[in-house]
């Protein structure tokens, strides 16, 4: 089929309509969820703090959430890493042995990491 200018424009037109229905629709960006290891509770990614094995196999928190390695998150509520730890949860999502000394320094760090996140929570 010959397209002629007038049958173009019309396509144009109709898909440039298209483009901009579906533009107005995707601006609102449904919220990440993710699950606590510890308590199971689904929540927004923003509110759990992640946990890293790193591939050389170190573990730390991760506050921002972008460090490379195997994650899992956790409430940073004192009472959910203690469960998580106590119950090998953490251990298990990050296919790691936990030894008495990072779990302590673990635990330090995600006090840390919910003092942080309650001192931004404040100025907002």
């Amino acid at each position: 089929m010959r397209r002629t200018a007038r049958y173009s424009e019309e396509r144009r037109s109709a898909s440039a309509a298209k483009v901009t229905a579906a533009g107005a629709k995707s601006t609102v960006r449904p919220t990440p969820q993710r699950t606590c290891v510890a308590c199971r509770t689904v929540r927004a990614k923003r509110d759990l703090v992640r946990i890293v094995r790193s591939p050389s196999g170190e573990l730390s928190v991760d506050v921002r959430g972008k460090a490379a390695g195997r994650g899992a998150y956790c409430d940073p509520d004192p009472a959910c890493v203690e469960r998580g730890l106590r119950e090998g949860a953490i251990a298990r999502a990050l296919e790691v042995t936990i030894d008495d000394a990072t779990a302590d320094r673990l635990r330090k760090e995600m006090t840390e990491a919910a003092e942080a996140r309650a001192k931004v929570g404040e100025t907002h």
